[in-house]
């Protein structure tokens, strides 16, 4: 008896029930390296840590020719595109990179861009202090020295040009992300970028009428027409407001340049973050008081929504970035 496709209902629920699964490793891998290292490692290797979870995650699954938990919960099976094979080892092997290590290369590459764009005005004193700072072996140190050798080529102009294009860039993947759930809701093909560019495809085990697989298939076709639509509006919508946020940008760039924070301490007892351990950079108050740096503060409240300190809780919104104060 041939096995059907599965319909996009079982599809999301087993990438929801992943990606529960994914994020109950992430939080104790976190909370492990956490007490063992301490939290300035611990947020120095936050993202690197979540990585080796996802990879640790699919390799024992998908890598290794098993079903993962969400597959096994709603009964599917991964097939190549002759739906009558398992994918290849290079299939799944492509698939977790695009998945896992993708994503997080994007990222880094992206923010080291912008950050060295960003440093372009800055004096070579603040540049040599955050590179003395930054871990010597890591990935991120790489990508800084090669995007620093890369920067280094352009001129003044080109640099202003490429700072708006990197944030056209990360919109564009979020929207291009969007875009992709939007056609699955219509086609129920690929729920993950990285399925379609693997050429990976789910075939279900459990029988289902037809009548209620085409209840299902119409539901979630209604679903992407009305995806689409909110995406259309989504994207005027940034069109529009592209030119204010530049502005923004631009006038934060020149607060910073002249802020006090950004001179040199002359004095022997400069405040210090608790988190980063070096002198405080952009200080931000928490409700309950303490002082931190805004970059390590509002990285820690991405998994922690508790003050380092005295472990009051609070949201992040409730952070108080304090101008002028030195």
């Amino acid at each position: 008896m041939p096995l059907a496709p599965a319909n996009p209902a079982q599809l999301s629920r087993s990438s929801q029930k992943d990606e529960y699964y994914q994020s109950f490793l992430r939080n104790n891998a976190n909370e492990a390296f956490q007490t063992l290292a301490g939290s300035k490692r611990w947020l120095d290797w936050r993202k690197e840590i979540e990585l080796l979870s996802d990879l640790i995650y699919y390799g024992l699954t998908t890598f290794s020719g098993y079903q993962t938990l969400g597959e096994e919960y709603v009964s599917i099976v991964q097939v190549d595109p002759s739906k009558r094979r398992i994918p290849s080892r290079a299939r799944r092997s492509l698939f977790v990179l695009c998945h896992a290590f993708l994503p997080y290369l994007l990222d880094k590459v992206l923010v080291c861009l912008e950050n060295e764009l960003d440093c372009g005005q800055e004096s070579l004193s603040g540049v040599s202090r955050r590179q003395a700072t930054s871990r010597p072996w890591s990935l991120e140190s790489w990508l800084r020295r090669w995007m620093q050798r890369a920067v280094g080529l352009l001129s003044e102009p080109q640099r202003r040009a490429c700072v708006p294009a990197v944030f056209v860039l990360q919109q564009g993947l979020t929207l291009l992300h969007r875009l992709h759930v939007a056609l699955f809701y219509i086609s129920g093909s690929f729920y993950h970028l990285s399925k379609r560019m693997a050429g990976i495809s789910y075939l279900r085990v459990m029988g289902l009428n037809s009548s209620s697989d085409g209840t299902i298939r119409s539901s979630y076709r209604l679903l992407g027409a009305l995806s689409l639509l909110q995406l259309l509006i989504t994207m005027s919508l940034q069109l529009n407001n592209f030119r204010q946020r530049q502005r923004a940008r631009q006038e934060w760039k020149l607060y910073r340049n002249l802020s006090p924070q950004r001179t040199r301490s002359s004095s022997p007892r400069a405040a210090r973050c608790i988190l980063c351990l070096e002198e405080r950079r952009h200080s931000t108050s928490t409700p309950c008081g303490h002082l931190f740096c805004w970059e390590c503060i509002t990285e820690w409240c991405n998994t922690k929504a508790e003050c380092p300190l005295c472990r009051e809780k609070f949201q992040p919104h409730r952070l108080v970035y304090l101008r002028n104060y030195s």
